[in-house]
């Protein structure tokens, strides 16, 4: 003989499913914790775009102060052409000399060396450093100062011992606040009669 299953009551050993109100606080936390996750997530990538524009810029100012650098420590003159360009004489690899300018232009917002006399060659030019705007006031973004031995502020290329450069790096993207540095560096002139 066959037998079946008693009947069952309804709702003493039926499914129980999760009511509206379990199923609405359910999802209301999750999006809860979902929104906590995604601003976290939206942070660690901000802060990784600004450790990259800071990697970046930090690259390139220690770059262009290595090139300028050896140059000035080399140079055997100088030539003020302003206060963000100069043009140094020193010694080319044949034994003679040539002139290299160092400069910043408004234009391109960038620090550049380029082979010659003039600023305005733009064949050959190497920039150095990207992303320096004009100061407040519309003021070079880079300025050269020149001391005499002495420290005191020289004013002719023959008393010019040493070169002080100031400049403003920065950097900006559009999910990250903007990067900036302050850079100030001096060099003394060793090879200048």
């Amino acid at each position: 003989m066959i037998s079946s299953p008693p009947d069952r009551e309804p709702g003493k050993f039926g499914r129980r499913a999760f009511t509206l109100t379990e199923v609405i606080v359910a999802a209301t936390l999750s999006l809860i914790v979902l929104a906590g996750v995604l601003s976290a997530n939206l942070q660690v990538i901000r802060g990784g775009v600004r450790i990259g524009q800071y990697v970046e810029m930090e690259t390139q100012v220690r770059r262009a102060l290595d090139f300028l650098g050896r140059d000035l420590r080399a140079a055997s003159a100088i030539k003020w052409n302003s206060a963000s360009d100069i043009t140094l004489t020193i010694p080319a690899a044949n034994g003679t000399t040539a002139q290299v300018t160092y400069a910043w232009t408004s234009t391109s917002q960038a620090f550049f060396r380029v082979a010659g006399a003039s600023s305005a060659t733009i064949v050959g030019r190497l920039e150095l450093i990207r992303g320096i705007p004009a100061q407040a006031g519309g003021a070079s973004g880079v300025t050269f100062a020149r001391y005499d031995r002495d420290g005191v502020a020289a004013t002719t290329d023959a008393a010019t011992k040493s070169i002080q450069i100031t400049l403003r790096a920065s950097r900006s993207a559009k999910t990250a606040v903007n990067t900036t540095e302050a850079v100030s560096a001096t060099f003394a002139l060793r090879s200048k009669t």
